[in-house]
């Protein structure tokens, strides 16, 4: 008797879940209200303005707007804002600063739900840069124009930038898409990361994900428990280091430097290595293969 009510548990228990997937896919489409309530709040244009102030920098502030910058022939800076109805974002020029708060307040009661599209969109005139501040909590930054000083800190969300001068960016969890910077400095705790050229140094933080580099000059200094590296070349003025827990390590070019291999689980291959070297790359891995086509 006790097997077939443990049978008849597993039956209901396994309905129950499906059906709390497939509400949970319809609700992430917009298709379904319970009493009236939205589960996933609708988004429309709350906020809508053009800035024809000098303009170097923009800070964005949010909680969960997605944040997009692109170019286009205008003659000032468009912001518009999508989100709940009842959202009250701001905006205005300050000291050749826009300033874009959009902070959504913690919602008690029954007033809940998911924010579906919710977006601050940023439009400037072609051709101009700009320094770029972000501090978000669960928002993708996608950048469409080239930046000057980038500095980005948010909990979740990926974030995709073209050429800046510096850049720095601090996320927990979300892919990281660089162009071609001169240093960048990147911790994140999951997700992967893919750059262009870096010209002076990197550094590059990461308990999960996997790094894809392009041409990396000066200095770097790579850290991630588990995910592979893979470098396109490396061209090193100053001593640099690799550390990886689980993963391999491959680079496919080198200038004339020392390598310092070690891997306790995996093969090495080193193909050239000069001890004299004025500068040295240690790589050290726990579990994983190192390949240096030099």
């Amino acid at each position: 008797m006790s097997s077939a009510l443990n049978i008849i548990k597993i039956i209901l228990l396994s309905i129950i879940a499906v059906a709390l997937v497939g509400l949970l896919i319809v609700a992430l489409n917009g298709k379904i209200k319970i009493n009236g309530i939205d589960l996933v709040e609708k988004t429309e244009l709350v906020y809508e303005n053009t800035f024809s102030e000098p303009v170097e920098n923009l800070n964005i502030v949010t909680t969960n707007n997605d944040v997009k910058i692109e170019e286009k022939e205008t003659e000032g800076i468009e912001v518009k804002i999508y989100d709940r109805k009842d959202a009250k974002p701001t905006a205005e020029v300050k000291d050749n600063t826009l300033y874009i708060d959009n902070i959504d307040e913690v919602r008690i009661g029954f007033s809940f739900g998911i924010n579906g599209n919710s977006r601050i969109e940023i439009t400037v005139p072609k051709g101009t840069t700009y320094n770029l501040k972000v501090e978000g909590t669960s928002s993708d930054v996608d950048s469409l124009i080239n930046l000057k000083e980038v500095n980005i800190d948010t909990k979740s969300g990926d974030i995709n930038l073209k050429d800046s001068i510096n850049t720095i960016i601090n996320t927990t969890s979300g892919d990281i898409l660089v162009g071609d910077t001169n240093k960048l400095e990147i911790t994140t705790t999951s997700g992967d990361i893919k750059t262009g050229n870096v010209k002076e140094s990197i550094y590059a933080k990461a308990t999960s994900g996997d790094f894809l580099l392009g041409d990396i000059n000066g200095k770097l200094t790579l850290n991630t428990t588990s995910g592979d590296i893979k470098i396109n070349s490396v061209n090193l003025t100053k001593d640099s280091s690799i550390k990886v827990i689980s993963g391999d390590v491959v680079i496919s070019k080198t200038n004339d430097i020392y390598i310092d291999a070690h891997a306790t689980s995996g093969d090495i291959k080193v193909n050239t290595n000069n001890r004299k070297s004025d500068y040295e790359l240690k790589i050290n891995t726990t579990s994983g293969d190192i390949i240096v086509n030099n």
